[in-house]
């Protein structure tokens, strides 16, 4: 079991990203951090999650500022994803697969440990959500 954040965990697809948005999304927050997730209508991998982050260009302006709160957001994902069982064994293909997108809906920038604790509580959200519909 690897921490590393695979490319083929991160979600890519238009299609799974809009379905976000729509009446199949659901959403847990804890400020500042949003997610949305929804399982997918179809396998792509072997993790049972893929996911993307997001930072509004409408509130932080400079592309610096966008990719340090999303690098944020990744590293506190990659280290806390275990608390969802975002990991697997190789070759071992999971029953559902889940598209995460995280969202920081903040209006300033938040520090590495603020964002950390926020993204622990929400992976602890999804968990429990997750765990009552299984």
């Amino acid at each position: 079991m690897s921490d590393k954040f695979h490319n083929k965990e991160r979600l890519k697809s238009r299609k799974e990203i809009g379905r976000l948005f729509g009446r199949d999304g659901r959403a847990v927050k804890s400020y500042p951090i949003r997610l949305a997730y929804a399982e997918t209508e179809e396998m792509r991998g072997t993790f049972p999650f893929q996911a993307a982050f997001v930072v509004p260009k409408r509130r932080f302006k400079k592309a610096v500022d966008r990719n340090l709160i999303k690098r944020r957001m990744r590293e506190a994902y990659r280290l806390h994803k275990h608390l969802i069982g975002a990991h697997t064994e190789q070759g071992v293909v999971p029953e559902q697969q889940y598209s995460l997108l995280f969202i920081y809906t903040g209006n300033e920038e938040m520090p590495f440990k603020y964002i950390e604790r926020k993204m622990k509580r929400v992976l602890g959200d999804l968990q429990a959500t997750l765990e009552v519909k299984r």
